[in-house]
């Protein structure tokens, strides 16, 4: 292989494979590796995977001889960061070692038989498609609600499934969930599947790079979104989502707006001072939400914010840091809480926007 790349294009390249390409010590060593083979006269495709999530891009390169090699994907990509801003020739030289210059910048790598690079898999089918935009917001919205527990490894992502014209995803970790719907454009996931944090992370940094539609293929065992020349594919979690629809709280009898900027920075100011568990108490009364939190050797804290609540006295303890994390990722300014009783799980969701909704357990005050 004999190629010449421009530096911009090859950082970008490595840049946007480093979160998939395996970091730690493996049995497999070809993981941390990525792969470039060249496809024609003027592209060079890029590959790394850790085996749960592969990535594959196609970029602009002069191939004046074709051919594959696999490079260690953290050192080049440290190396590259430092180059100067031109062109990149790599050369493949015997026993698989691979020369690189850089104006007078002269490396030699080792690598390893592109023939050990795991496959990664391809598109198939018809493929379904969304707004990177809109999808980027859903992900983003119920993402932060997924389980860090590994041993709960069916709330260790979000779930999505269709339903008519409607396009869902929900996240749990079983104290707390995040459910957004949008209008959907013909995507049918009539069965749902459960897409793993890790692969929805690297997905938010790829929807944050492009304004098209994202086309989301599926198989048995995978799903890959394409963007443009990017593919991510990740392989689903195997097994069943919990029953979210039946933690949903209905028939809320108080519904009480106020708003999300004063809320937020007022749970802030008083959580510094809640205890180990990380209550405030909420208590609505007529005109006023009170939050409060005491118990905690650091001292106690009382805020004051307006509301419209206009029944009686009503008392709930929450999580604090499962509040701030919807509340930070809303943009509405005035929240609306949906309560039943002390005992039963409130709802946040805007007041205005349709579409999502954020359930939380109460604990006990």
């Amino acid at each position: 292989m004999d190629i010449v790349i421009s530096r911009e294009t090859l950082h970008r390249a490595l840049q946007t494979v480093q979160g998939v390409v395996e970091s730690r010590s493996s049995a497999m060593p070809v993981l941390q590796h990525v792969l470039l083979v060249t496809e024609g006269d003027t592209q060079v495709r890029m590959l790394a995977t850790n085996l749960d999530i592969g990535l594959k891009g196609v970029f602009e390169a002069e191939i004046k001889k074709g051919g594959s090699v696999t490079l260690n994907a953290r050192k080049l990509f440290d190396i590259v960061r430092e180059l100067p801003d031109a062109d990149v020739h790599l050369v493949e030289e015997n026993g698989q070692w691979v020369r690189m210059t850089c104006e007078r910048s002269n490396f030699r790598f080792p690598g390893l038989p592109p023939s050990d690079f795991p496959s990664v898999p391809e598109p198939g089918g018809t493929p379904q498609k969304i707004s990177a935009k809109v999808f980027g917001d859903m992900i983003r919205k119920t993402m932060f609600a997924i389980s860090q527990d590994e041993t709960r490894y069916t709330y260790n992502g979000v779930f999505m499934e269709s339903e008519g014209d409607v396009l869902r995803l929900v996240a749990t970790d079983g104290h707390r969930l995040a459910m957004i719907e949008r209008p959907n454009a013909g995507a049918e996931f009539k069965e749902g599947v459960i897409i793993h944090k890790k692969a929805l992370g690297e997905l938010v940094k790829l929807l944050s790079e492009t304004g098209e539609d994202v086309e989301i293929y599926l198989d048995e065992n995978h799903v890959i979104f394409t963007l443009g020349t990017i593919e991510l594919s990740a392989r689903l979690i195997d097994g069943d989502f919990p029953k979210y629809r039946q933690v949903i709280p209905e028939d809320n009898k108080c519904r009480i707006i106020t708003d999300r900027d004063n809320l937020l920075r007022a749970l802030r100011r008083v959580s510094l001072l809640s205890n180990e568990t990380k209550m405030v108490k909420f208590v609505f009364t007529p005109g006023q939400l009170i939050l409060t939190t005491n118990g905690s050797d650091a001292g106690e804290a009382e805020e004051i914010l307006e509301s419209d609540y206009s029944g009686e006295e009503l008392t709930i303890g929450f999580n604090a840091r499962y509040c701030l994390d919807v509340l930070g990722i809303l943009e509405d300014q005035s929240i609306c809480f949906e309560l039943k009783d002390s005992l039963s799980p409130g709802i946040f969701k805007p007041k205005e926007g349709e579409g999502y909704i954020y359930v939380i357990m109460p604990m006990r005050v």
